[in-house]
């Protein structure tokens, strides 16, 4: 039995504030009606519309193999997946698990609005050089280091189901199938955003623009496409190569 929304003090606390105390950000109440929490609490589960980001370490298997303490990778990694943890919170974001070699986290989009990216492009240029932090300690502790090796970012959107399980709630449904496939096709230090969100933020192309990140199509291989199937990049400008804003006329 799951219990109901409310404790049985009456103090307006519930189940709903432990599972965001252990992964949702602090404005997750706002992003779910009283209704939809309800359902989570009393069923098991609510559908929700969400931005799926899926994390993948690339040649982690590989490293692990040429680590010289493997208990030195492993707290490399926790305190990696802590990091990712907080920065998917910090950006409006839940953490819904560590997959052993990368994560997966959702963002809840608001019912019945147009899809808006917010913080998610940013969260992914800041998650990078995290990977990058990682990665430089787990050369330190390799005797060999395989080339290729870094974090790729793929990412979908759509109707889910906001599942309980606990304390915790995961999300299930084809975003995660599709945001699974994105990164599957990505290169290391790649974001690919499927064609569904990437057609939403292609309408906003300047708003990224003025954040210095580029939006660019792209074709990639899948095991369900073999022959590819249509996505989009996100591609993070470094300041230094952004086009400077042209210079105001004299009066």
């Amino acid at each position: 039995m799951f219990e109901s929304s409310s404790s049985p003090d009456g103090d307006g606390s519930s189940p709903f504030d432990a599972i965001l105390l252990r992964q949702g950000p602090e404005v997750g109440r706002e992003q779910i009606s009283r209704e939809a929490i309800a359902e989570l609490l009393s069923t098991g589960s609510t559908s929700i519309e969400a931005v799926v980001v899926v994390g993948d370490l690339r040649m982690s298997t590989l490293v692990l193999k040429e680590a010289i303490q493997p208990s030195t990778f492993a707290r490399f990694i926790v305190g990696f997946t802590e990091a990712v943890h907080d920065l998917t919170n910090a950006a409006g974001g839940w953490f819904d698990k560590f997959t052993g070699d990368g994560f997966i986290a959702f963002w809840i989009l608001p019912p019945d609005q147009p899809f808006v990216a917010g913080k998610i492009p940013e969260f992914c240029r800041t998650v990078l050089p995290a990977a990058d932090a990682l990665l430089a300690n787990l050369r330190r502790n390799s005797r060999n280091f395989p080339s290729g090796t870094g974090l790729s970012i793929g990412i979908d959107a759509g109707p889910c189901e906001l599942v309980r399980v606990g304390e915790l709630v995961t999300v299930v449904g084809s975003p995660i199938v599709g945001a699974t496939r994105m990164v599957a096709g990505a290169s290391s230090r790649q974001t690919i955003v499927n064609v569904y969100p990437g057609t939403a933020l292609e309408r906003d192309t300047a708003t990224l623009e003025a954040e210095g990140i580029r939006l660019d199509r792209r074709v990639i291989r899948t095991k369900e496409y073999p022959e590819g199937q249509e996505a989009f990049e996100l591609v993070f400008v470094e300041p230094s190569a952004r086009t400077p804003a042209p210079a105001a006329a004299a009066p």
